[in-house]
């Protein structure tokens, strides 16, 4: 390797180096991405969460118009 003539020409030489190189993932990141994932996973079963959605009551019938209290008592 020759040496740079600028600076600028080691900046690109070592960012193309640095690009192209690859890099080790520690025992302690992978753990530590393994066990992230892991978490994610479990929420992602167990549901979104929130509020839960109104559920719309049907509306309750009107009494029967036979149960009024003018038909009871027929005689008045």
């Amino acid at each position: 390797m020759t040496k740079p003539r600028n600076p600028r020409e080691h900046y690109k030489r070592e960012k193309e180096r640095r690009a192209n190189a690859p890099k080790p993932e520690s025992e302690l990141m992978a753990a530590a991405r393994r066990e992230y994932e892991a978490l994610l996973a479990a929420q992602a079963t167990k549901g979104k969460g929130g509020r839960p959605k109104k559920t719309a009551k049907k509306a309750a019938k009107p009494a029967d118009l036979e149960h009024d209290s003018l038909d009871e008592n027929p005689d008045e």
